[in-house]
């Protein structure tokens, strides 16, 4: 089934939007959707021939995004699929697409999803956030905070740093603002899937890279193989559908068993608060 066909179903079939929809995962997420009966409605850079086109690196692009898909969605959405990434030296261009083109678009399409009254968002993460050795907190903190210039400076100059400063920023508002009134209680469940490597584009560029090439290489593969975007796909249908409602503010690592490998001791931990502080954050929940 192409796009367009796609997009020409009823008002009854379920509508999700999906960024980096016309290649990698975001393809193949888009497929699988397809194959289920569900509008894909395509955002993508132009010319790739997704159904929106739009920068996500730029303010005016995400603007541009947001209005678009609110227009052809008649401004209700079942799901959102925040999957459009890069990988570049250009803390800019990274922080843009990663951060920034995931948090304005979730929150621009937000009330879409809360008129579908059960609707879910997904983001890809990637398990660098919890694998970069060196990963500073504070670059993520300031990004969150609005403060771009200063991520950029105390994420570092080394291969791949702003990456993954703007994936830990984006794991952390997920998490912040997933239980929230706005999301989980307008019935949308907000999360994040963190893929280890899979052969997409970018991993062809970073194959490329005579340092990371080097890494990719020679990181384990408990299961014996390299992910490709089709063996992620169900993982994001799950999490849009009514199964995984309960499902609120979670990082669901698909990367193989790397990540369990080298941290097999660091999750979970038990929760260090005493009984006082405990009472004080239930008071304030209820």
């Amino acid at each position: 089934m192409t796009a367009r066909r796609a997009v020409g179903r009823t008002a009854t079939a379920r509508r999700v939007a999906v960024t980096g929809s016309q290649s990698g995962i975001g393809l193949a997420v888009r497929r699988r959707l397809e194959a289920a009966g569900t509008q894909v409605i395509g955002v993508d850079l132009p010319g790739k021939g997704a159904e929106v086109e739009a920068d996500l690196s730029a303010k005016s692009g995400r603007a541009a995004a947001v209005y678009a898909l609110l227009k052809r969605s008649r401004g209700v959405l079942h799901g959102v699929v925040a999957n459009a990434g890069v990988e570049s030296r250009d803390a800019a261009l990274t922080f843009g697409v990663n951060y920034h083109g995931v948090v304005e678009l979730l929150d621009g399409l937000r009330p879409a999803l809360a008129k579908a009254r059960r609707a879910a968002a997904v983001v890809t993460v990637s398990h660098a956030v919890m694998i970069t050795p060196g990963l500073r907190n504070a670059a993520a903190t300031a990004l969150l905070a609005g403060r771009d210039r200063r991520a950029a400076l105390l994420a570092g100059p080394g291969p791949g740093a702003s990456y993954a400063v703007s994936k830990l920023a984006v794991a952390r508002w997920i998490r912040r603002h997933a239980p929230t009134p706005a999301w989980a209680g307008s019935g949308i469940s907000l999360n994040g899937i963190c893929p280890g490597v899979v052969q997409t584009p970018l991993l062809e560029k970073a194959l490329a890279d005579r340092f990371k090439g080097r890494v990719i290489a020679a990181m384990p593969k408990p299961v014996g193989e390299v992910s490709r975007p089709d063996d992620l796909a169900g993982i994001f249908e799950f999490l849009l559908s009514p199964d995984a409602r309960f499902i609120v503010g979670q990082l669901l690592v698909a990367d193989g068993g790397v990540e369990s490998l080298w941290r097999e001791l660091d999750w979970p931990q038990p929760w260090d608060i005493s009984i006082a502080r405990f009472l004080l954050k239930l008071t304030r929940a209820s």
